[in-house]
């Protein structure tokens, strides 16, 4: 059967797992499978924008927030990108500068909020790049899908089947499982990154500024 929907992976991993007892629990299953994506997947398809208005030292990250790619000032005159500073540079610099305001050069994330440094001497429009959260099936109905299981329903299912293989004490089948997922995840990745800089040439250069 295609799995192309959360209902059609519920019933797939009830087929597989040959069992038809485990209706309650098989939505955790894919809960911790995706839970186990946002942790290690990073692909062009979990990249988006947001853009917020600021002229405060801190500015919340997006809900779905889970890893910065970059951030830049969208509202100068041409467009500056900030250099990301770890919190103990960032403190260092303000104290050089008296922590004085400016146009932001510097960002750091703490807790679940960006921190720009300088403090903005002005309202500036911040446009953050970032890798969001997959979208969970569970928030969709039994209808939904997402950008993952449209285009690689074989990692959900193995990843599904791999938490559920503990709650069924099987080990044996949480180890088939889990090597099944890696080599789908490893085919996953290598087709992002073919899909990113195939024909291209990559140029070297440092992440950070300061570290």
């Amino acid at each position: 059967m295609a799995i192309t929907t959360y209902a059609e992976l519920k019933t797939a991993t009830s087929n597989w797992l040959n069992r038809s007892d485990l209706t309650s629990r098989i939505p955790e299953f894919i809960a911790l499978a995706e839970a186990s994506f946002n942790r290690t997947l990073r692909t062009r398809d979990m990249l988006t924008r947001a853009t917020t208005t600021t002229d405060a030292q801190y500015v919340a990250l997006p809900s779905d927030f889970q890893e910065m790619l970059n951030v830049e000032l969208t509202s100068t005159d041409p467009p500056r990108r900030l250099l990301y500073a770890t919190s103990d540079r960032s403190d260092d610099y303000r104290e050089q500068k008296s922590n004085k305001t400016g146009i932001p050069v510097h960002y750091t994330i703490e807790g679940q909020t960006l921190q720009l440094n300088p403090t903005p001497d002005v309202s500036y429009t911040v446009q953050m790049n970032y890798y969001q959260d997959i979208p969970a099936l569970s928030a969709q109905g039994d209808s939904g899908n997402n950008w993952l299981l449209t285009a690689n329903p074989d990692c959900y299912l193995y990843s599904t089947l791999m938490h559920a293989s503990p709650y069924l004490m099987d080990l044996q089948s949480a180890q088939m499982w889990g090597q099944a997922l890696e080599r789908a995840t490893a085919e996953l990745i290598m087709s992002d990154d073919k899909s990113r800089y195939a024909g291209g040439t990559l140029t070297m250069r440092p992440k950070y500024i300061y570290t």
